[in-house]
């Protein structure tokens, strides 16, 4: 037996049954993104009337505070969280392949997670300040309490989130790399895994380059990932099922 066959094995047994726990929360957390993240894009679908202004956002949440959580990305938040079980559950299946690139990667997903969530996140005080505002009786308050809403509103510019997301495609990539020489996932799953990463780099190139392609390419590449997310949520979930020492492979 070659030494990468003895590894595979060694990499099975690791990975075993006292893991299964972790493989299905990672599968069970990875539907419930998808769940959240349709839910987000049905949303701005069946509403209309985005708020364009800090005045616009304080009279939403006096009036539909859901609605105004909602257009907040709020469930973007939940969601990304969600895929931390995700980059553990890799981190525990593919360490033996590859545990030099797999280490690098885990901690590239986890800070991406972090920068994506902190600014919508911090975009949450908001809420408060929208009760102030009600309550506001002067115009000296309501313009102070509108200059603090500039403010917060400052923090959801799409450098913070973009730069996040572009840090997890970066760690999918390699995860997806070192896939390609593990039986554990099938070849499949890396190459959709790649194609993702990759189309995540040029949306945010064209977002630069070419913005009339941009709408386009976001689709496209929104396919790909709610994709790969389905089929590893199917494996790990599979992962978490089995009762033997060793992983079920894939071809």
């Amino acid at each position: 037996m070659s030494r990468s066959e003895l590894n595979q094995v060694s990499d099975n047994k690791d990975a075993g049954t006292r893991w299964r726990g972790l493989y299905r929360i990672a599968g069970i957390a990875l539907l419930t993104t998808l769940i959240l993240s349709l839910s987000q894009m049905l949303m701005f679908i069946v509403w209309e009337n985005f708020p364009n202004s800090t005045h616009d956002w304080y009279i939403l949440f006096q009036n539909n505070r859901l609605l105004g959580l909602y257009y907040l990305n709020t469930l973007d938040i939940a969601s990304i969280a969600l895929l931390i079980p995700m980059f553990l559950a890799f981190y525990v299946a593919l360490r033996r392949v590859n545990e030099i690139w797999i280490t690098i990667a885990t901690p590239v997903a986890l800070i991406g997670i972090a920068v994506f969530i902190t600014p919508r996140a911090a975009l949450l005080s908001i809420i408060p300040l929208s009760d102030q505002y009600a309550a506001a009786t002067t115009d000296s308050q309501r313009a102070q309490l509108l200059a603090a809403g500039d403010a917060v509103g400052a923090l959801g510019q799409a450098m913070p989130t973009t730069v996040g997301f572009i840090l997890i495609s970066v760690a999918v990539l390699i995860i997806s790399i070192v896939m390609l020489r593990s039986n554990i996932f099938n070849n499949l799953i890396a190459y959709i895994g790649i194609l993702a990463s990759l189309l995540t780099f040029i949306v945010n190139f064209s977002l630069i380059f070419m913005p009339s392609a941009t709408n386009l390419l976001i689709g496209v590449f929104g396919v790909f990932w709610f994709l790969w997310w389905i089929l590893i949520a199917r494996r790990f979930l599979q992962l978490g099922r089995h009762e033997n020492n060793e992983l079920p492979q894939q071809p």
